[in-house]
C-alpha cells in the first residue's frame, strides 16, 4: 500500500516538473536575414519553433513594430481573432496544418508600401512566453514605355518613363547587340508623398550604327528585378536634308522682305485705331463722370433748395393755442392750450363715431389787414392716429357746436396718418421713401399764393404742397383720431414759442427777428374760464398786424444763410 502512494507522488512531480523542463528546451529561431516582398504580391513573415512542436494552450500574436504596438494577426489556442477596422484586416493568415509541427509563420497578402518595417512574433501560454523579429523590406517594379518625341536635330528624340519604383531604380539604354549606346542621356527622378519613385530619361538617336532595336530597362537591385521596354528604329524615321530646303528658306525670306513694310503699315494703322479707341473711351468715362458729378450737384441743389424753402417757411413762425370751446367733450386740452389727447375709454358708455377735433383760435385771412401767412409745428411723435391741417371758419363753427357727424371733406385742407398710413396717397408715397418717418410736423399757410404745405422738420424737407381754394378766414385744426379710444396716451403737441430759436439761429434779417420778438410778447393762452378776446377779429384801427408783414425775399434769405454757414 505505502508502494503505491509513493509511486503516485513521484508521478505527480514528473508532470509538474515537464512544464519547466519543455519551457526550458524550446526556443524561436532568429532570421538574421530580412524578407523581401514585392508590392502586390505575397509574402511569408517566418516564426518557427525549436524542436518542432506543437505547446499545450499556445497563443500566437504578430505586431508590427514602429511608434506602438500594431496588431497584425491573433491565434488563440486553435482559434484566430482579426479585429475588425485595422489595416492588416482580412490580409493575413497563419498555416493552421503545420502548427503541430512548431510552424507560426505569417503569410502576408497584397503587399503595401505601408507594411515595410520589423514585425514581432510573439508565442506564449500560462507560463512562459518567447518572441522573435523579422524585417521585412518592401519593394516594387512597374512597366517601363518609351515615347517617341519626334526629330531632334538631325536625330530622333526618344522618352523612356515609368511609374511605382520602390527603392530607387536604375535606368539604362541599351542598343543593338546590348552594347550600350554612347548616347548623352537626361534622366530625372521624382518621389511622391507615398515614397514611390518616378523616373524618366531622354536621348537624342542619330542615323549610324544606332539603327535597329533601342531598349530602356529599369532595374530594382533590391529584389534583382528588372522592367524593360524595346523600339526599333530604320533609317526611313530618321530627317533628311533636302535640296528643297535651301530654296524655301531663301523663298520665304524673299517674302519675310517683301511683306515686311505691308505689316509694319498695317501695324501703324492698328495702332492707330487703338489709340483713338482709347481716346473714345476716355472720353466717354469723362463725359459719364461729368454727368454724375451734374447729377450729384443737382441733387445737393435742389436739396439746398429744399431747405432754403423751409427756412424761409419757418420764418413766418407764429403762436397757436387752441380754443377751449372747440374741445370735443372726449378730449383732454393741456392748461397751455397746445396739447391734446384722449379721455381714459369709458366702458360702459357707447363709443362715439364722430370726428374728435380740435380748432385754435388764431385765424389767416387773404385781406391786406389779416394775418396772409402762419408757420407752426406739432409734434405728432409715433402716434399711428392723427389728422392736421386748417379748416375753414363755417367747419369751425361746426366743430364748436358738435355738429359735425363725419369728418369734413370740403373746406379742410390737411395731412393725417391711419393705420400706419399716410394721406393723402402722394404724401405717403414720399414719406415711405425716407428711412425715418416724421415725429414733428410743420405747416405752412400761404394765402397769399393759395397753398398749404406741411415739412418734415428734422430732416428740413417737404412732404405736401396742396392748393388752397376760396376765401375767408381759415383755422388750425388737430385730431388726434377719429374715435375714441384710438392712440390712447399719444397726445398731438403744438411746439410753443419758446423753442423757436430758428431766426436767431440761422440770421434771418432784422424784420424777420423783430416780428418774431412781437409774437413772443403776445400774452399766454387763458386759462379754463378765463373771459378772452376772439384773436380771430381783426385789429383795431391803425394798428399793424405783425402776421401780416411781408416776407423777406429769397435773395434775402440766401444772403443771411450764406453769412452764417
Amino acid at each position: 500500500m505505502a508502494t503505491w502512494w509513493q509511486l503516485c507522488v513521484c508521478s505527480l512531480g514528473i508532470l509538474l516538473l515537464v512544464p519547466c523542463a519543455v519551457s526550458g528546451e524550446v526556443i524561436l529561431e532568429e532570421f538574421l536575414h530580412p524578407v523581401v516582398g514585392v508590392v502586390g504580391q505575397d509574402v511569408v513573415l517566418p516564426c518557427q519553433l525549436s524542436p518542432p512542436a506543437k505547446l499545450p494552450n499556445m497563443d500566437v500574436q504578430w505586431r508590427k513594430i514602429g511608434r506602438g504596438f500594431i496588431l497584425v494577426h491573433d491565434y488563440m489556442n486553435e482559434g484566430i481573432r482579426n479585429l475588425p477596422g485595422v489595416t492588416y484586416q482580412n490580409r493575413t493568415e497563419m498555416f493552421l496544418q503545420e502548427i503541430r509541427s512548431g510552424n507560426v509563420s505569417l503569410k502576408l497578402k497584397r503587399i503595401r508600401m505601408s507594411d515595410d518595417g520589423k514585425y514581432r512574433c510573439l508565442v506564449r501560454n500560462l507560463e512562459w512566453s518567447l518572441e522573435s523579429t523579422t524585417d521585412l523590406q518592401v519593394a516594387a517594379v512597374a512597366p517601363v514605355f518609351i515615347d517617341v518625341l519626334g526629330p531632334r536635330g538631325q536625330g530622333i528624340g526618344l522618352a523612356c518613363r515609368s511609374t511605382g519604383w520602390f527603392p530607387k531604380p536604375e535606368l539604362q539604354w541599351v542598343g543593338k547587340n546590348q552594347q550600350n549606346p554612347v548616347i548623352e542621356a537626361v534622366t530625372n527622378m521624382d518621389q511622391d508623398m507615398e515614397n514611390v519613385y518616378s523616373i524618366e530619361s531622354n536621348i537624342a538617336v542619330t542615323e549610324g550604327e544606332h539603327i535597329g532595336d533601342i531598349s530602356c530597362i529599369v532595374r530594382n537591385d533590391l529584389v534583382k528585378m528588372e522592367r524593360q521596354s524595346a523600339i526599333h528604329l530604320s533609317s526611313d524615321i530618321f530627317p533628311r536634308a533636302s535640296p528643297w530646303l535651301a530654296a524655301f528658306w531663301v523663298l520665304f525670306t524673299l517674302i519675310l522682305l517683301a511683306a515686311g513694310p505691308c505689316a509694319f503699315r498695317e501695324y501703324t494703322a492698328k495702332q492707330k485705331a487703338s489709340q483713338k479707341k482709347r481716346s473714345r473711351e476716355k472720353t466717354e468715362a469723362e463725359k459719364e463722370t461729368l454727368r454724375t458729378e451734374c447729377q450729384e450737384l443737382r441733387e445737393t441743389l435742389n436739396m439746398e433748395d429744399a431747405k432754403l424753402g423751409f427756412r424761409r417757411a419757418r420764418s413766418y413762425m407764429v403762436p397757436i393755442t387752441l380754443e377751449q370751446r372747440c374741445t370735443h367733450t372726449r378730449l383732454l386740452l393741456s392748461e397751455d392750450g397746445r396739447t391734446v389727447w384722449h379721455k381714459p375709454a369709458n366702458p360702459r358708455l357707447p363709443t362715439p363715431f364722430e370726428p374728435l377735433v380740435t380748432v385754435g383760435r388764431e385765424g389767416f385771412s387773404d385781406k391786406e389787414t389779416q394775418a396772409c401767412r402762419g408757420y407752426w409745428e406739432v409734434e405728432v411723435g409715433d402716434s399711428q392716429d392723427w389728422e392736421l391741417g386748417v379748416l375753414s371758419e363755417t367747419v369751425r363753427d361746426k366743430v364748436i357746436y358738435q355738429k359735425l357727424d363725419s369728418f369734413p371733406k370740403e373746406c379742410c385742407w390737411s395731412l393725417g396718418r391711419s393705420a400706419g398710413r399716410y394721406h393723402p396717397s402722394k404724401a405717403d408715397t414720399v414719406i415711405q421713401s425716407w428711412a425715418v418717418k416724421p415725429t414733428v410736423v410743420g405747416v405752412f399757410l400761404d394765402l397769399e399764393l393759395g397753398s398749404l404745405s406741411f415739412y418734415s422738420v428734422s430732416s428740413m424737407a417737404l412732404i405736401l404742397e396742396i392748393p388752397v381754394e376760396g376765401s375767408g378766414r381759415l383755422f388750425p385744426f388737430l385730431s388726434p383720431g377719429h374715435s375714441a379710444g384710438q392712440g390712447e396716451g399719444k397726445p398731438l403737441s403744438i411746439c410753443p414759442p419758446s423753442d423757436w430759436d430758428f431766426p436767431q439761429t440761422l440770421g434771418f434779417s432784422e424784420s424777420v427777428l423783430q416780428r418774431d420778438s412781437t409774437a413772443l410778447a403776445q400774452p399766454p393762452a387763458p386759462k379754463n374760464g378765463d373771459r378772452t378776446e376772439n384773436l380771430t377779429e381783426p385789429p383795431g384801427a391803425g394798428e399793424t398786424d405783425p402776421l401780416c408783414n411781408p416776407a423777406p425775399g429769397n435773395k434775402q434769405v440766401e444772403e443771411n444763410r450764406a453769412g452764417h454757414l
